[in-house]
């Protein structure tokens, strides 16, 4: 009964640790996490060949996303903090990908501060660093 026990103790920690592990806990992999999901949704614009539409919440935290003519989605920001401060309130991927609208994305994470910088005429973005 006692090697049972300590069998499920560790099969338990080892499984809370693992599920700890899919939030990337680092300041690159926030980022790198919230760059490829908008180049998800830019990229599923051009597939779907659908307008996407991301509203950026700062209250909540989140963005909401609509596909088309689907009912939107949310999808957390969190352990990164979308500040009040951002001049974007909004992207919305044409169905060729192209964006419509310039305009920077301020965030928090821990003690540091960075932003996204949308550029309309390339029709990318940058990541800057606040110091």
């Amino acid at each position: 009964m006692l090697v049972l026990s300590i069998i499920s103790t560790v099969i338990f920690l080892t499984v809370v640790q693992h599920s700890n592990n899919n939030q990337p806990s680092d300041l690159d992999a926030q980022i790198a996490l919230l760059t490829s999901r908008i180049d998800f949704y830019q990229s599923l614009a051009i597939k779907k060949e659908q307008p996407v539409l991301l509203l950026f919440r700062p209250y909540h935290n989140d963005i909401k996303v609509k596909i088309g003519d689907n009912a939107p989605t949310y999808v957390s920001l969190k352990p990164l903090i979308l500040s009040h401060r951002s001049n974007l309130d909004y992207l919305n991927f044409s169905s060729n990908g192209k964006i419509s609208k310039f305009g920077t994305l301020f965030f928090s994470y821990k003690q540091t501060n960075f932003s996204l910088i949308f550029h309309i005429e390339q029709g990318r973005y940058r990541v800057s660093f606040e110091k």
